[in-house]
């Protein structure tokens, strides 16, 4: 297991009582190179390190990560103070390449998270501003769930306890394996 993966499987256990630990940034860029950040629910690291949540087809981060795979994840434990930035390549898993990755997340889904891919297109106007309507099942995955899976390339950690702060650059060799050196904060 590498080094950052220990550490990260650390704070996570540190805050596993804080909600806002399983939330992170990431970062995508649009056709014309600009930056979009969102947060987003962490949902599980694979043993190939890569680190998984879902989305909707017809979302604008779908559709930036289909044309540029690359994206960056920033993630902040406040109670440890630690933050790690993630240098990634994304996955994009869709119904028609993994049908039981996707029916597996689905199961794993409350009603409430459910009910947000069963409201219709994101982004599109909501015409009187009302409760919104559920379309659809919640047994059935719909078409435009998918599940996006991020493969973490670096690793950049930086711990703000102490003064000096620690910070330290993971990356894999030509061998892929991971190395890690500690740098200047």
């Amino acid at each position: 297991m590498p080094q950052w993966r220990q550490g990260l499987t650390k704070s996570l256990h540190h805050t596993r009582s804080m909600p806002e630990s399983r939330y992170f940034q990431l970062a995508t860029v649009d056709d014309k190179g600009l930056p979009f950040c969102r947060t987003v629910v962490y949902r599980g690291l694979t043993e190939d390190n890569q680190l998984i949540i879902i989305s909707d087809t017809r979302s604008e981060k779908f559709k930036q990560l289909q044309d540029n795979g690359h994206a960056h994840v920033c993630w902040y434990f406040a109670k440890s103070r630690e933050q790690y930035r993630f240098g990634c390549k994304a996955t994009l898993v869709t119904w028609d390449n993994d049908s039981e990755l996707l029916a597996f997340h689905w199961r794993k889904l409350s009603d409430a998270g459910k009910k947000q891919f069963l409201w219709g297109e994101p982004g599109t106007p909501r015409n009187d501003g009302s409760a919104l309507h559920v379309e659809g099942s919640f047994e059935k995955v719909p078409p435009h769930f998918c599940v996006i899976l991020l493969t973490i390339e670096t690793v950049d950690y930086l711990s703000l306890r102490g003064n000096p702060q620690y910070r330290e650059w993971h990356q894999k060799d030509a061998m892929g394996n991971w190395i890690s050196q500690s740098v200047i904060p």
